[in-house]
């Protein structure tokens, strides 16, 4: 039992040290959050740069049209070239272009140490289940103490954010040097960071009437909550709320 908690917890949160230079404040979001995180910032970094605002109905628009700029990431890129119309953030998120930068984020946090990969998170779910129905085997047999503490655990693993010890070092160092302040204005260059680090609590300090228009709050924007109850819609607040967690 102790084996497979073990190995269940080495593939989920190893390597200790990473490589978090060069590193965006998308990039440090998607170590936060994942993709859904690192969409948010890139939303509002192109929200605080004048490229893009929202409508009366929470819908996202170009206002400029001649792109996001030399130092814009592939997922910038990719959210201005989908407001090619006026769209929602979550039917944005669900084109294409947006979708395969995404993966380009995991994969890149991946490669640095700083997020699982793919096949890792499924490996360590395998041997925590295995560990856990092990571990209801010996409660079974009359090990009532070890067996619950043994599952407990290997629950833990398994529902763990999937960052790895050196993204948990790399987040808890910059929320350090960079906390939420009391109230705003935050230049454009900051504003990123601080809503990569902290979410929604940045957002409230940051961009508070763009995030509400525009559904990053966790609400529906008023067309989706007038036309719809499913739909690609379905499910945003909650992912939005995943991308949340600390």
């Amino acid at each position: 039992m102790p084996g497979g908690r073990v190995g269940a917890g080495l593939l989920r949160w190893l390597p200790v040290r990473g490589r978090a230079d060069g590193l965006t404040a998308v990039g440090v979001a998607g170590v936060r959050g994942g993709s859904k995180a690192a969409l948010m910032v890139a939303v509002v970094e192109l929200h605080r740069a004048g490229v893009i605002a929202v409508g009366p109905s929470g819908q996202l628009r170009r206002v400029v049209h001649a792109g996001p700029g030399g130092d814009a990431t592939l997922l910038h890129r990719a959210v201005w070239s989908a407001l090619g119309r006026d769209l929602s953030l979550a039917d944005a998120a669900a084109g294409p272009g947006v979708r395969r930068a995404e993966e380009a984020v995991r994969a890149e946090l991946a490669g640095r140490g700083l997020r699982c990969g793919r096949g890792r998170p499924a490996a360590a779910g395998l041997l925590s289940l295995a560990t856990a129905g092990t571990a209801v085997a010996a409660t079974v047999q009359g090990f009532p103490w070890i067996g619950p503490v043994t599952a407990v655990l290997s629950l833990v693993v398994l529902c763990a954010p999937l960052r790895t010890l050196a993204g948990y070092r790399l987040l808890r160092e910059l929320r350090r040097l960079h906390p939420v302040p009391a109230s705003g204005p935050v230049g454009p260059e900051a504003a990123g960071l601080l809503v990569a680090l902290h979410g929604r609590r940045a957002l409230r300090v940051v961009c508070p009437e763009f995030a509400a228009r525009a559904g990053l709050l966790g609400a529906r924007t008023a067309r989706e909550t007038v036309a719809r109850s499913g739909g690609p819609y379905e499910g945003w607040s909650a992912s939005l709320s995943d991308a949340d967690g600390s």
